[in-house]
C-alpha cells in the first residue's frame, strides 16, 4: 500500500516541477512578435472604437498609465465565461463553458478537501462527524461543488467529444491528443463516480487519504475503486503538464506579453534591448525572399540575393 503513496507523492512533485519548468521557459521566452491588436484591456475607455494612447499628440511625454483592474476584469470574462469563444463560436461555447466551469469546480473541490484536511489534523474540525455549523458548511460544500462539477465536466466533455468528431470546419483542427486528452477527463470523472456511487457517496474517503499524505500515515486504503481513481489522478498529473492543457498557464503570457503589449520601444529602453537581442537570431528557413544562414538583422538590412548567383 505504500506503493500507492509513493507514487502520489512522486506525480505532485513532478506536477510542479514541470509546471514551473514550462512557467519559466514562457517568461523567459524571447520578444515576441507584436500583434498590434486594439483594443487593449487596459485601455477601456478607449475600447469602444479601439483606440489606444499612440493617438495622441506627443504621446511619448507622457507616461502611460495601465488600468490592471480592467485587465483582470478582462481575464476574468475570459476564464470563467470563456467570453472570446462565446464571441466567436457559440457552438463550440455550448460545450466548452460547462467543460471549463466543471474543472474550475473540481479544482475547488480538491483545495476544500485540502483544507478540511489540515483543518481535521489540527483539530479544528472534523468531517468525519459532523455536528457543528462549520463542519456542515464544509461538508455541504465539498458535496455541492464536487457533484457539480462533475456533472458539468461530464457534460462538457461528451458535448465535446461529439462535436470534434461531427464538425466538419472542426475536423482540419483535431489531433489525437486532443481526443486522448478528453478521454482521459472522461475515465477521471468516471471513476470518481463510480467510487461515490458504490463506495461512499460524499468526499469523506478523499479528505482521510489526502490527511494521510500530509501527516505521512502510510494507513492501507481498503476500497478497490478509490485505489483506481488516485493511481488515475496520479498519471494525470505526470501527463497534464506535457499536453496542450498547459495552456491553462500559457494564456497569462498570451494575454500579458502577446495581446495587451504595447510598451513603446524607445531608444535605450530594456525593449530595444530585447529586439537587438531578437534581431541577432539565425535564420533557420529560406524562401525566394529570405536566405537562411544569416541574422535577422542581416535580412532585414539587405536585399534578397538572386537564385543561381
Amino acid at each position: 500500500m505504500i506503493a500507492l503513496y509513493l507514487l502520489t507523492y512522486f506525480s505532485i512533485l513532478v506536477f510542479f516541477l514541470l509546471v514551473i519548468s514550462k512557467i519559466f521557459k514562457y517568461a523567459s521566452a524571447p520578444i515576441h512578435v507584436r500583434w498590434e491588436l486594439y483594443p487593449v484591456a487596459h485601455e477601456p475607455k478607449r475600447s469602444k472604437y479601439g483606440g489606444s494612447y499612440y493617438e495622441e499628440a506627443e504621446w511619448w511625454k507622457t507616461k502611460n498609465k495601465k488600468n490592471h483592474l480592467a485587465e483582470l476584469w478582462a481575464m476574468f470574462e475570459e476564464i470563467i465565461f470563456l467570453k472570446g469563444v462565446f464571441l466567436h463560436n457559440k457552438k463550440l461555447w455550448i460545450f466548452s463553458f460547462p467543460f471549463h466551469l466543471g474543472l474550475y469546480l473540481i479544482t475547488g473541490t480538491t483545495a476544500l478537501i485540502f483544507l478540511s484536511a489540515i483543518l481535521d489534523i489540527f483539530s479544528i474540525t472534523n468531517l468525519n462527524v459532523i455536528q457543528s455549523g462549520n463542519e456542515k458548511f464544509l461538508f455541504n460544500l465539498v458535496n455541492i461543488t464536487g457533484y457539480a462539477g462533475l456533472a458539468l465536466t461530464f457534460i462538457g466533455t461528451i458535448g465535446l467529444l461529439i462535436h470534434r468528431m461531427t464538425d466538419n470546419k472542426f475536423k482540419f483542427y483535431n489531433t489525437p491528443m486532443e481526443f486522448i486528452n478528453l478521454f482521459f477527463i472522461l475515465i477521471l470523472v468516471l471513476s470518481v463516480s463510480l467510487t461515490l456511487i458504490f463506495s461512499n457517496s460524499s468526499f469523506i474517503m478523499s479528505k482521510e487519504f489526502v490527511r494521510n499524505i500530509l501527516t505521512f500515515n502510510f494507513i492501507a486504503i481498503p476500497d478497490a475503486l478509490f485505489i483506481v481513481h488516485v493511481i488515475l489522478i496520479s498519471l494525470f498529473l505526470l501527463y497534464f503538464p506535457i499536453t496542450r492543457m498547459m495552456h491553462l498557464f500559457a494564456k497569462y503570457f498570451l494575454y500579458h506579453n502577446v495581446r495587451w503589449e504595447d510598451e513603446p520601444n524607445v531608444k535605450g529602453g530594456k525593449l530595444e534591448k530585447k529586439v537587438k537581442e531578437a534581431l541577432n537570431f539565425g535564420v533557420s528557413w529560406s524562401a525566394p525572399h529570405i536566405q537562411a544562414g544569416k541574422t535577422w538583422a542581416e535580412v532585414a538590412t539587405t536585399l534578397p540575393e538572386k537564385e543561381g548567383k
